[in-house]
């Protein structure tokens, strides 16, 4: 077991969640599938260790602000190199994980990653979360919505809130999360069917850095009125406010 991947277990004992031996090495062989892939730049970084501490461990810690942890379905929009769903899936195999991207060489990464990690609880959907989120395939059926550093808070809960079903979630994982950012995120979470429940903050143990990490996390309360998303692009141009 390399440096890497004990720190990595390490600070996921110490948030309470447990991973397998199996789990383990199936996590490795992922950052190494990151760190070697060339047919595209998926990622900024192709040091082993750095994918495991900051992008992988990061993707674990949805699981502290999660209610219902690792159970149900959960979309994962606009997920890239498949962060944070395919941490989520090795962690949680009960959980069902469905990974949303556009853009297409990223979604051939993702099928690739899919056949050699070999995760029966993985699905992959290439398209826009403004055309999927309004398809009655996916619209208001997932347990829970998640975002990583995909855009300001407005347009994560207009792109997500479409996904989850009343009664659910959204997840926003943020860094420096500014006061009016997250007040306007709440405003717009009212217009969508949603409110804001709680921002919880991630504290690494060392020797891992500190690294600035918000969970915001939402309350899918009602339903999304029809005729949101708005259409490809608006949603970062007009972002929703009062």
């Amino acid at each position: 077991m390399t440096e890497a991947i004990e720190q990595l277990r390490q600070q996921c004992c110490q948030s309470g969640i447990v991973l397998n031996p199996a789990q383990i090495a199936t996590l490795s062989t992922y950052a190494e599938i990151l760190a070697t892939y060339t047919l595209a730049n998926v990622i900024g970084t192709k040091n082993k260790d750095n994918i495991i501490l900051e992008h992988l461990l990061d993707s674990l810690t949805c699981l502290l602000a999660v209610p219902a942890q690792g159970q149900g379905s959960l979309i994962a929009v606009g997920t890239g190199a498949g962060l944070p769903g395919i941490p989520l899936a090795i962690a949680c195999p009960q959980l069902r994980v469905t990974l949303l991207e556009a853009t297409e060489k990223k979604v051939r990464f993702l099928q690739y990653a899919e056949a050699t990690l070999k995760l029966p609880n993985l699905a992959i959907i290439h398209a826009r979360a403004e055309d999927a989120g309004r398809e009655p395939l996916y619209r208001e059926t997932f347990d829970l919505a998640v975002a990583r550093a995909l855009a300001s808070l407005p347009v994560v809960v207009e792109y997500c809130a479409p996904f989850v079903r009343p009664g659910g979630h959204i997840l926003a994982m943020k860094g420096r999360l500014g006061a009016e950012e997250l007040s306007a995120g709440a405003v717009a979470a009212q217009t969508l069917g949603a409110q804001l429940r709680a921002v919880p903050k991630v504290h690494p143990i060392p020797p891992l850095p500190k690294k600035e990490r918000q969970l915001v996390l939402f309350d899918k309360v009602g339903e999304t009125p029809h005729r949101f998303p708005r259409r490809v692009g608006i949603a970062k141009r007009r972002p929703l406010r009062d």
